[in-house]
C-alpha cells in the first residue's frame, strides 16, 4: 500500500486511479484524516509528513470533493466514457428504528417559528434524564 501515487495510480499527479481500485487504500485515508496523521504513521512510520504523505491527503482531499453527498457514489462510477459502468450500484432498501424514531418525532415538532433549530437526537435510556 505504500508504493507511492506512480505506479497503480498512473501518472504522479492525477489522482484518484489508485484510489478508485483500492479499496484497502480508501480505509486507510479516510482513517488517516479522522485522526489527523500521515499515511506512514499508520503503516508503522514515525509520524513525520512525508512528500508522499501530503501527496495522499490532496488526493483524499480531492477524491472526496467528488463524492456525493447524498448517495456516496462519484460520476466516473456511472459514465462508461470514464471507465465507469451506467448500472455500477443497484438499490436496497433497509428500515433504521433509529431513524423511524426520529422521525416519528419530527411529527411532534411545530412547523411554525417555535419549531426553528428543533434538533431531535438518540440517547441511551439509561442517559435519559427522564429515565427512571
Amino acid at each position: 500500500m505504500g508504493g507511492g501515487l506512480a505506479g497503480p495510480a498512473g501518472k504522479p499527479g492525477r489522482p484518484g486511479k489508485r484510489l478508485s481500485r483500492d479499496a484497502g487504500l480508501r480505509a486507510e485515508l479516510e482513517l488517516c484524516a479522522a485522526y489527523g496523521i500521515p499515511h506512514s504513521q499508520l503503516l508503522g512510520g514515525d509520524g513525520r509528513w512525508t512528500a508522499l504523505d501530503r501527496a495522499k491527503a490532496l488526493a483524499w482531499a480531492e477524491w472526496q470533493r467528488a463524492v456525493c453527498p447524498e448517495c456516496h457514489t462519484r460520476l466516473e462510477e456511472w459514465d462508461r466514457r470514464r471507465g465507469g459502468d451506467p448500472h455500477a450500484y443497484v438499490t436496497d432498501t433497509l428500515r433504521c428504528p433509529g431513524c423511524e424514531l426520529i422521525e416519528q418525532e419530527r411529527d411532534h415538532v411545530p412547523q411554525d417559528r417555535s419549531g426553528y433549530g428543533v434538533k431531535i437526537q438518540l440517547l441511551p435510556r439509561e442517559q435519559h434524564r427522564d429515565h427512571t
